[in-house]
């Protein structure tokens, strides 16, 4: 009887501890958030190089903090070679206090670098690993 109760509290300590996962095949969530999805830094300001080379983009969002905000993504590393030809994507809102997200069906690779051109608003860059 004696055996039976320590082998019981043995199996319940082992559970509660987790070591049950060692018998499938997923892993604790904690290990795998730093894969996920983030959400860059507040950009208030035109920014060369919010994100560095080789950045996978999900999506941006912008938060209209006066009327007629806009934001530009640009695959470059600095301000002064931003130009027509490396725009990857706008978004705007015209509606003060609102917010417009912009999520893409596959996302979109930045060899060079995620520079951000924006006027009266705030914007962030959805970015994650390689798909």
């Amino acid at each position: 009887m004696k055996r039976f109760l320590i082998l019981t509290l043995a199996i319940v300590m082992l559970l509660a501890l987790g070591m049950g996962g060692m018998f499938t095949s997923t892993t604790p969530a904690f290990a795998q958030a730093r894969y996920g999805l983030q959400k860059s830094a507040a950009v208030q300001t035109s920014t060369a190089l919010v994100l560095p080379a080789g950045t996978w983009v999900y999506g941006i969002e912008i938060f209209a903090d006066g009327a007629s905000s806009f934001m530009g993504v640009y695959n470059c590393a600095t301000l002064g070679t931003v130009s027509d030809a490396l725009v990857k994507d706008e978004i705007g809102e015209a509606t003060q206090y609102d917010t417009q997200t912009k999520l893409y069906p596959k996302p979109i690779y930045f060899g060079t670098g995620v520079t951000v051109v924006i006027t009266t608003g705030v914007g962030f860059i959805l970015y994650g690993p390689h798909p």
